[in-house]
């Protein structure tokens, strides 16, 4: 009964490791309870490509920048091809998973992460 109880188990096990390696980064970051929630800052330069996985969406893979001043990529889908030029945004993200975001003038951008962004 023991080894029957202990064999289910692993198989639960494997089986949700086999089912996350499978699921995109995004998804996992979006329901990991270890990752925190933050906002980060990123500066659009260029235009959307059009995303493979959403017809009728373009993508931006664009470097954020945290109010510390780290910075990881992230990828923010939109409707739209352009943003104004040289737009700011300022996405809340759960590691690479982008929840929302907003157009933010370059005054609501704390120093640190507007010198990051500008020497990119």
């Amino acid at each position: 009964m023991r080894k029957k109880f202990l064999f289910g188990i692993f198989g639960i096990i494997v089986t949700g490791v086999l089912i996350m390696t499978f699921i995109g980064e995004e998804t996992r970051d979006r329901f990991n309870p270890f990752i925190k929630e933050k906002d980060v800052f990123v500066l659009v330069k260029g235009e959307g490509i059009p995303d493979p996985d959403f017809p009728q969406r373009y993508m931006f893979k664009l470097n954020g920048v945290d109010e510390s001043g780290e910075t990881d990529e992230i990828k923010i889908t939109s409707s739209v091809k352009n943003f104004p030029k040289e737009s700011y945004l300022k996405a809340h993200v759960k590691g690479k998973y982008v929840y929302k975001y907003e157009i933010v003038s370059p005054e609501n951008i704390p120093e640190t992460a507007k010198e990051v962004l500008v020497k990119q």
